[in-house]
């Protein structure tokens, strides 16, 4: 895999930040599309439709401010529109379908799980998981300047082959300064791969000094014990960094191991350590 953003990558995140349909429970006398119907087509898959409206609106109201309860519409809205992208494929190429599972059954899975995921809450924690890592990022991000170079680059799907489960992976941008760690993560194949990478703002722009990736069975990246393997003259140096503000928090990120890292990267100009 090479780094930077594959341009069919690019246009489906674009598609993302330009939803602006509200993600509410379907109103079965409007349904129109495709999906809709399918939901409104077996009474236990509206139910769960409304048990997620009512489990997503919950979540909302313990938003502790502005902008974590913004990053939980619009991860609704990508979640929507994931679930609409798997449904239309599923119900316009039923070969696609898992022999055991009917179209209706996976929707309802999905929703189900959704609903799971809203509702979740880490050990002890009197909060939902999704808004405990977006404060998390939050208190993170606070010992550094941010910048503009900084935020999450965010790509969900529905995975196909069964099509039961829900998948986010994000370019996660750190900065301080004139620092910009960056991890570049993405799936594929059925393995995670992550690439990161180390610039230096020159002229404005983020100018790439030092990369590295690994994979679930290659972990060329680890910083213990002097093992990492940095390259000093990346094969990309122009890597594909946003030219518009990105969001700066996503709970649907699972991103705390990253910030030993980032923290190492963003406070010490000198790193990577020469090798």
């Amino acid at each position: 895999m090479k780094p930077g953003i594959p341009a069919a990558r690019l246009l489906c995140l674009a598609g993302l930040f330009t939803l602006s349909a509200p993600a509410w429970a379907i109103d079965c006398k409007k349904a129109s599309s495709a999906v809709e119907k399918l939901i409104c087509s077996d009474r236990n898959t509206v139910s769960a439709d409304a048990e997620l409206n009512r489990a997503y609106n919950a979540v909302l109201k313990q938003a502790p401010g502005g902008d974590i309860r913004a990053m939980l519409v619009d991860s609704q809205k990508r979640w929507v529109a994931a679930r609409g992208r798997a449904l239309d494929t599923l119900i316009g190429t039923p070969d696609a379908l898992p022999d055991e599972k009917s179209a209706g059954e996976i929707l309802r899975e999905l929703i189900r799980n959704r609903t799971a995921e809203l509702k979740e809450t880490g050990k002890g924690a009197s909060l939902p998981a999704i808004i405990g890592r977006a404060i998390s990022q939050q208190k993170f991000q606070s010992q550094f300047t941010g910048g503009a170079h900084a935020g999450y680059w965010t790509s969900c799907d529905v995975l196909p082959r069964d099509y039961r489960n829900y998948a986010c992976f994000a370019i996660r941008h750190y900065q301080n300064n004139d620092r910009v760690c960056t991890v570049d993560e993405s799936w594929a194949s059925g393995r995670v791969y992550t690439n990161r990478y180390v610039a230096n703002i020159v002229d404005g722009k983020p100018k790439v000094v030092a990369s590295c990736s690994f994979s679930s069975e290659d972990e060329a990246c680890s910083d213990t014990e002097g093992k990492a393997k940095w390259n000093w003259k990346p094969e990309q140096p122009d890597y594909v960094y946003s030219a518009k503000p990105l969001p700066k928090i996503d709970g649907e990120i699972h991103d705390s191991d990253d910030f030993e890292w980032a923290r190492a990267c963003l406070a010490d100009a000198a790193y990577p350590p020469a090798q």
